[in-house]
């Protein structure tokens, strides 16, 4: 593992802190894993995004190349 310094505001640092003693964890490894979280997260969505658009087309328009009005897609019958 390395070692990094962060540079933040006092009463972001203290915050943290108050964090990380609520959680029970040490400062330092409380940013890790909220750092580690906050990037995961970005990389699922990004993730997920690519799954979906590489799925198979969904086809919304009808053979004049319009959408189906609000009335086509909830009709009752």
């Amino acid at each position: 593992m390395r070692n990094v310094t962060v540079t933040m505001d006092e009463s972001l640092l203290q915050r943290a802190r108050i964090a990380a003693a609520r959680d029970g964890e040490r400062p330092s490894k409380f940013i890790a894993e909220t750092v580690e979280q906050r990037v995961a997260r970005s990389f699922f969505q990004s993730q997920a995004l690519e799954r979906f658009l590489a799925g198979p087309p969904l086809h919304l328009l009808d053979e004049n190349g319009r959408a189906p009005t609000r009335d086509q897609i909830y009709d009752a019958e």
